[in-house]
This record gives C-alpha cells, structure tokens and sequence, in this order.
C-alpha cells in the first residue's frame, strides 16, 4: 500500500504551499496542531469549492473515458491504496465483472 500516493482529484486541489504546511505538522507544538490541521482541511476545502465553481473542463481532466471496463480500471486504479488482503477482495471484484461482462457478451 503507497499512501504517499496521490490521486488526479488530490493533484488538482492541492498546492505546493498545502503540502509544505502539512510536511511542517508533525513538527509543531501539541497545542497548536489541532487548529493547524484545521486550518490546512479548510484550505483544502476551499480550494475544491473552487475547482467545482469553475468550468467544467477543469473536472473533466480528473475523469476518465466512459466505457464498459470503467469499473475494472477503478478497482485496478484503487489497487495502489490497499492492504494485501483488500487486493485480493478487489481481484476477486475484478474476475467477477470479467466472468459478468463474458458472460453478457455471449447471450446479447
């Protein structure tokens, strides 16, 4: 599991001076984290609210192309962010919709 990944959604409301604020976190004194941490969600948030206020051609670079296989890409893409044991729970999601789709494909 890489949790210092991140994903096309993290990439477009993040910032440069987020990720220095949230690197600065753990160094800082116990009482003041709390608020700082706070403060860094809040930012975040913000910074969404104006990605979705603005057009729509910015959220369209964080999608991907609608087709038949979306879901086996999302649980591929999801992969990166799981345990072993969820893996193999996702693998399994996986040959399920493989086994559904073949199955589709031959009695349409």
């Amino acid at each position: 599991m890489d949790s210092t990944s991140s994903t096309p959604f993290d990439n477009m409301t993040q910032t440069r001076e987020l990720q220095m604020l949230k690197t600065m976190l753990p160094y800082m004194k116990e009482s003041q984290k709390k608020q700082f941490a706070i403060l860094i969600k809040y930012m975040e948030l913000q910074n969404t609210i104006q990605l979705f206020s603005q057009n729509t051609a910015a959220l369209s670079m964080c999608s991907v192309e609608e087709d038949h296989n979306n879901v086996l890409c999302m649980l591929e893409d999801l992969r990166g962010f799981c345990t072993e044991k969820e893996q193999e729970t996702l693998d399994m999601l996986a040959n399920m919709f493989s086994m559904l789709e073949t199955y589709e494909t031959l009695f349409s």
